[in-house]
């Protein structure tokens, strides 16, 4: 049952994103230049030393999954220039010269990102669970990658600058109040410096320092121009798919979760 649940939810990803498998232009890849190659396998690497070659190498798949859910959406609103730019050592990022027309269309092409990863997440807890029985070797590798999916992209979900759900914070909103963007941005810096203090983490102070840099900025109102803004009600059912899709991104990727925060 879990089997054909996780295959229905592939056939519903590629129902979503159909038009955007594909594109008749030639899909730009940007980074592929000898010193961006080399950093970039630098960072294989280093995936690989420090998390072990299954861990690493997950968690590189899950990024290219992540970044191509994003290029898919923006084929699928039209965006067949869009392009994959590869930065080495933190990833990459879908990008397109035409800018979006509504906020709809920018929360769909920054939810999808994350969301592509749910089919493959529940694909491999489903055949890691058959695994058992018939290829054990694979179980591990396969409960690796669906739990890391689940993990990066919850996080990534997390109403913090420059993250998907930052965007999406942005984006959703300020439908209902100019100023609220800037009010969640201002709560979750400094709840996340607060955390950065207690675990002494860089990484996180760099989180709060670029969202700080982004609320000088902007004012936390960038959700509203040069996007047509969206009703209340379609603000609403966005919100819904963004909490179901953190939601279900969380269960998937507690164990990974649970891993680095204990």
């Amino acid at each position: 049952m879990f089997l054909i649940c996780a295959i229905a939810a592939c056939l519903g990803t590629i129902y979503a994103l159909r038009g955007g498998w594909t594109s008749p232009l030639k899909t730009t890849i940007i980074g592929l230049d000898p010193q961006g190659l080399g950093i970039s396998a630098l960072a294989v690497i280093l995936a690989v030393v420090f998390f072990g070659p299954v861990f690493g190498l997950s968690i590189i798949l899950v990024v290219v999954i992540h970044e191509f859910g994003h290029v898919a959406a923006f084929r699928v609103a039209g965006h067949h220039d869009a392009s994959f730019r590869l930065v080495p050592l933190l990833g990459g990022y879908a990008i397109s010269n035409r800018p979006v027309d509504t906020q709809e269309e920018s929360v769909f092409i920054t939810l999808m990102g994350p969301a592509i990863c749910l089919a493959p997440m529940l694909l491999a807890f489903a055949l890691a669970q058959i695994s058992l029985t018939t290829f054990p070797a694979a179980y591990y590798p396969l409960v690796t990658f669906a739990s890391i999916s689940g993990a990066l992209n919850f996080f990534n979900l997390l109403p913090i600058w420059p993250l998907d759900g930052g965007k999406l914070t942005a984006s959703i909103t300020s439908v209902f109040h100019d100023r609220a963007p800037f009010y969640i941005f201002a709560t979750t810096s400094a709840l996340i410096g607060l955390v950065a203090v207690l675990s002494q983490s860089f990484f996180l102070v760099f989180l709060v320092i670029m969202t700080v840099q982004h609320l000088m900025q902007t004012g936390g109102s960038d959700g509203r121009a040069p996007y047509r803004r969206m009703s209340k009600k379609r603000a609403l059912i966005c919100l819904g798919a963004w909490l179901f899709t953190a939601a279900a991104l969380f269960m998937g990727g507690i164990g990974t979760i649970l891993r680095f925060i204990s």
